[in-house]
């Protein structure tokens, strides 16, 4: 996944309000940072894709995207 949408997957979970499908955490975050459409479908179907491959919520699989990004970081 690019780097500047797994800084705005982050910030999406960070910032998701209780309850709230994270899909719609991802629309806020993408718009705050004024970017369009084109990239919400590219995150949100990424995700979705890999949900299904691995059985598992689009929110677990983003924690777990975000828990391997900051491993390879460190």
């Amino acid at each position: 996944m690019e780097p500047q949408l797994l800084a705005i997957l982050k910030e999406a979970v960070e910032t998701q309000q209780r309850k709230e499908e994270l899909e719609r955490s991802i629309g806020r975050a993408l718009r705050r940072h004024d970017m369009d459409f084109r990239e919400y479908v590219k995150l949100t179907s990424e995700l979705r894709e890999l949900a299904r491959n691995k059985e598992a919520s689009v929110e677990d699989v983003a924690k777990e995207l975000l828990a391997e990004h900051q491993k390879d970081a460190d």
